[in-house]
């Protein structure tokens, strides 16, 4: 199999369009957990090697809340989810209504962002099926408050295989005039990579 070191813009392209589909129809699960209308975005799409990813995604040295889901079925991997301390705490802070300092170690919170991530996971990768006519689920959430890089190693060392590759979607919310931003990682095996990028170029020849 011939290692892909570089997106083509057709296949950035998709990816992000793909990206703001799932992360879009996110918005509507999201609005009826808070009470409010949400609107949601991606700013952004990185693609990078897995060693490179915390300089690319801008991993910082503070804490930040980090929920795990593995991709079963056609595709093999996992996704990541990363709220920085502050953007977790104006999510808890959405949901719960309450104000003050949260305590995002507490099992409500954990809960709450593992609900959030598992929307988030589940609207993108449920976009990635039907766009490329793939058979895709996802697992139970399991969320984290640790360092971003600690929370990203133990994903690499729990896929138990090795991923070349990460994408990152840079992902923006707006809930109750708050501005929250997220991170949402694809860590795909090499033969998955490639049935993907495959199944994207594949549209190129199919007829309009």
């Amino acid at each position: 199999m011939v290692k892909v070191r570089s997106l083509s813009d057709f296949e950035y392209g998709a990816l992000k369009e793909i990206g703001n589909i799932g992360i879009g129809n996110s918005a509507v699960s999201l609005s009826s957990l808070v009470n409010s209308f949400v609107s949601t975005r991606v700013l952004d799409i990185k693609f990078g090697l897995i060693e490179n990813i915390p300089k690319v995604a801008g991993f910082s040295e503070s804490p930040v809340m980090g929920t795990l889901m593995r991709i079963k079925e056609d595709l093999n991997g996992y996704i990541l989810v990363f709220f920085s301390e502050n953007s977790a705490e104006s999510l808890c802070l959405s949901l719960s209504g309450e104000e003050g300092k949260r305590d995002l170690t507490d099992p409500t919170n954990l809960s709450l962002i593992e609900e959030i991530s598992h929307i988030l996971a589940g609207t993108y990768v449920n976009s990635l099926a039907k766009f490329l006519k793939l058979n895709l689920s996802i697992s139970t959430p399991c969320a984290a408050y640790d360092m971003s890089d600690s929370i990203f190693n133990s994903a690499v060392t729990e896929m138990g295989y090795i991923a070349d590759f990460a994408l990152i979607l840079d992902a923006e919310f707006l809930i109750k005039e708050k501005k929250i931003n997220g991170n949402v990682l694809t860590l795909l095996d090499p033969v998955s990579l490639s049935h993907l990028l495959k199944k994207i170029n594949s549209m190129v020849n199919q007829s309009p």
